[in-house]
């Protein structure tokens, strides 16, 4: 048997685990919200992009991704997030 095609714009998942989405789960929690967005339109369609929302404005990230890599962006953008805004040292 084949393997089964994945669906275009099907959430890929976290590919970090408990103690590793620390970062994530600090940006959810103060407000930065960062996710895979897939793209549908023409030569980019089976592509995605990053999507950051904070402090009421939303930004997209202009370069596009591979399914299999679009949560690894997603990670780094949420480790730069923590990094420059938590003050707690947690």
């Amino acid at each position: 048997m084949g393997k089964l095609k994945v669906i275009h714009g099907k959430s890929p998942g976290h590919s970090r685990y408990g103690d590793e989405l620390k970062s994530y789960n600090w940006c959810f929690s103060n407000g930065i919200t960062i996710g895979p967005v897939p793209l549908w339109q023409g030569d980019d369609y089976g592509k995605w992009t990053v999507e950051i929302r904070m402090n009421g404005k939303a930004s997209i990230d202009p370069a596009k991704y591979e399914r299999e890599s679009i949560m690894h962006k997603v990670y780094e953008y949420c480790d730069y997030y923590y990094n420059k805004y938590n003050k707690d040292g947690e």
